[in-house]
């Protein structure tokens, strides 16, 4: 069974797909689901939009294709509620406010999210409810199946020895990197001017003026800014814990004293509260160091090369004595937020990094060069290049993890599509006369 769709979730996908426009026949049922032409289409247009589809009679494959993996999480759906998988609708509510936010920083405003879905904000995150519950009880039950299972180095060794050696992927090259970094420091005089600036907003807005205006004025969060500061509804634990302190004590349209973070300095008022989420806005200032405090940070880090580079300290040790990254008791080693492992390719390297590497062989480090932090702050930081891995055919003894991974994930395949045959022969399936040219014998068991 080929893994097509991922998600049955709409808002999740990044796919902005017009108003319905498809006659909405219905084309199968499952156990009593139904599974509409324009879920058909709506998840056709999904895999288009990723991978491309060139030809009618591709399309037409893939139509078959679809309908099949979508009989699959029917399958998965109703086994689900057999065996009382819930969601509970708070759940459901956190999901869609999460997925909305992600949706409306693609999109750039909440009026473009809502001119592509053809519907209000309120009317999407309706129709969401349905598609968030069942994508929630396929996943967690394609979980429950597959939880067990685990490969052993002979499966993986086999699962390698089936694949046509023609066939075999060629790995990119791959860096593993250490750092050490130099946060410049920013002035007491500019913190001063700052926090004067921002209390002179905030005693405006408290005189009567509009809070939002200010916010898409002068606030340097690039995120919220365009929206009058809104962050939209958020939960507990998914902010800086100082400014979910005093947020979530504040009443609806209470503005706050000055609060300060890791992104800067803030104000914020509240929108709106429901228990752990809300809904607030803010305005951000961030302090910003002078030309001078960045040179000097500059200068520091490149004395610190030296002494690298002259056998006086190893870099190991030096990121643990001269750094401020976090990571400077594991020697300044950088993991890969994308895989979670030390490596990384060139694709999730920022263009300066990535300049840098080229210039430098395995065992060397770099001068300070400048670096743009999460929350948007400009620091400094030497980079070791630790071990370079060439691009290459990819093999067992450098690359077992991955190919582990893909036995694992194939052999849990193999069992969801022994299940899923099982399922079907025990589950009331219909199928639309127009789509009986659609072969689902192989994995499902389903003949006409």
């Amino acid at each position: 069974m080929k893994k097509i769709i991922l998600s049955l979730c709409l808002l999740g996908g990044g796919l902005l797909l017009p108003a319905q426009t498809v006659i909405d026949e219905i084309i199968a049922s499952v156990a009593g689901q139904i599974i509409t032409q324009y879920d058909l289409e709506y998840a056709l247009q999904s895999y288009k939009y990723q991978n491309g589809i060139y030809s009618m009679e591709d399309e037409d494959a893939m139509r078959c294709q679809i309908l099949e993996q979508l009989i699959f999480q029917k399958l998965l759906i109703d086994q689900a509620k057999l065996d009382s998988i819930e969601i509970t609708e708070d759940q459901i509510t956190q999901r869609i406010e999460s997925s909305i936010r992600m949706q409306v920083a693609k999109a750039g405003s909440v009026k473009r999210l809502e001119d592509a879905y053809g519907k209000t904000l309120a009317e999407i995150k309706k129709d969401a409810r349905q598609v968030v519950r069942d994508d929630y009880l396929m996943n967690q039950m394609q979980q429950n199946l597959t939880s067990s299972i685990n490969v052993t180095y002979q499966d993986v060794r086999d699962y390698y020895q089936q694949v046509p050696k023609d066939s075999l992927p060629v790995m990119p090259t791959e860096y593993e990197l250490a750092v050490i970094t130099r946060t410049p420091q920013v002035s007491e005089g500019e913190k001063a001017a700052l926090k004067e600036r921002l209390n002179g907003y905030r005693t405006r807005i408290l005189k009567g003026e509009n809070f939002s205006t200010f916010a898409r004025l002068y606030s340097e969060d690039p995120g919220s800014a365009a929206k009058g500061g809104e962050l939209g509804f958020v939960n507990r634990g998914e902010l800086y814990p100082e400014f979910e302190q005093v947020a979530f004590n504040l009443q609806p349209g209470e503005v706050s004293p000055i609060v300060e973070t890791k992104a800067g300095y803030h104000i914020i008022r509240m929108i709106e509260r429901r228990g752990d989420q809300a809904n607030v806005a803010h305005i951000l200032l961030k302090p910003k160091p002078t030309i001078d405090s960045l040179m000097r940070c500059q200068q520091y880090l490149d004395s610190v090369a030296r002494l690298i580079r002259q056998g006086g300290w190893s870099f190991d040790s030096a990121a643990r004595s001269f750094s401020d990254d976090p990571n400077k008791i594991n020697g300044g080693k950088l993991a890969n937020p994308y895989t979670g492992s030390s490596s990384w390719t060139q694709d999730q390297l920022d263009q300066t990094t990535l300049y840098t590497l080229k210039r430098l062989k395995e065992g060397e480090c770099s001068n300070a060069i400048p670096y743009i932090t999460e929350e948007g702050n400009q620091t400094y930081r030497l980079v070791l290049v630790a071990k370079i891995h060439p691009e290459h055919p990819i093999n067992l003894t450098d690359d077992y993890e991955k190919i582990k991974n893909a036995a694992l994930e194939a052999k849990k395949q193999k069992a969801l599509v022994k299940w899923a045959t099982h399922k079907a022969r025990l589950t009331h399936i219909e199928i639309n006369e127009g789509y009986r040219r659609c072969d689902l014998s192989e994995n499902l068991g389903i003949t006409f």
